[in-house]
């Protein structure tokens, strides 16, 4: 009787070509799913500071309720005190559930805790709106529109000094109307024509004045220059305080969401916007940055 060996199995392994073909479609699934992923994290980012803008709508809209339906102050200095003794976030913070840490410098230092409320999850500064160091790198990443929404520079008796809020009853279309906005100190290098609308006050009576727009500047190509923004944001067609020329912040609203900005509105709503809108011309439906029917 002839007996025969049981065959045994043979173990194969990768050859090499095998793996580099598994090597080559994991690189190939990495690169079309890390863009998405990044892009995931930056809408969900976006998102937060939506939030953060509709509750300080919120707060303002009952503030205006508590104070003759008038705007908060938007910055106020003391003489021989420090810079920024008041400003409207610090008189929204009664309204908005997370105010801040007792100290917070809501002006020009570091934001702590959760006075996160005025910061974008999207965006840290390494410095201050004066140009001093941010340990955190947490600062106010959103402006108001203080050219619309206050009175401008006023002094008061006893050295004061401040931006009083305006009425609401003097806006004449509110739900169209920015009233707080992404906002950062813009790069003069990030955009030739950043001063575009820089050179007189529109005359909206005249339809060829140069100055209402529509403007050269390109707002998607701007870069920030990793300082907190401060306070306000400027909007072109007002004259020489636009272009801060004499301190050299280029405060503007800043569209860092994948090149749309999130912002309140003056009655309270908060939605993200193009850049295109801060390009159209004074007094045209696009645009929602000049008080116009």
């Amino acid at each position: 009787m002839t007996f025969f060996a049981p065959l045994r199995s043979r173990k194969h392994g990768f050859t090499l070509i095998e793996l580099l073909v598994v090597i080559a479609i994991i690189a190939i699934l990495a690169a079309i799913l890390f863009p998405v992923f990044a892009q995931a994290r930056e809408k969900a980012r976006a998102i937060s500071c939506l939030s953060n803008l509709k509750q300080i709508g919120t707060g303002c809209m009952m503030y205006l309720q508590d104070y003759d339906e008038t705007y908060p102050l938007g910055y106020t200095w003391q003489e021989g005190g420090p810079w920024g003794g008041d400003m409207w976030t610090v008189s929204l913070t009664p309204y908005i559930q997370k105010y801040g840490d007792t100290g917070t410098d809501f002006v020009n230092g570091e934001l702590k805790g959760i006075a996160n409320i005025y910061s974008c999850p999207s965006v840290r500064f390494p410095e201050n709106s004066e140009g001093g160091p941010i340990a955190s790198g947490v600062g106010i990443a959103y402006g108001i529109n203080s050219q619309v929404l206050t009175t401008g520079w006023t002094d008061l008796p006893g050295g004061l000094h401040t931006f009083p809020g305006v009425a609401q009853a003097s806006l004449r279309a509110p739900a169209n109307l920015v009233a707080f906005a992404d906002a950062a100190q813009i790069k003069p290098e990030s955009d030739p024509n950043i001063y575009s609308g820089c050179e007189g006050i529109c005359n909206p009576d005249d339809p060829n004045d140069p100055n209402c727009g529509p403007f050269k500047m390109q707002p998607e190509q701007w870069q920030d220059k990793g300082r907190s923004v401060g306070w306000e944001f400027n909007i072109p067609g007002m004259g020489g305080d636009y272009c801060n020329t004499g301190t050299n912040r280029q405060r503007r609203p800043h569209f860092r969401h994948q090149k749309r900005a999130n912002v309140t509105f003056a009655d309270g709503h908060a939605k993200s916007v193009s850049a295109g809108t801060y390009q159209a011309r004074i007094g045209t439906p696009a645009d929602i940055w000049h008080n116009h029917d």
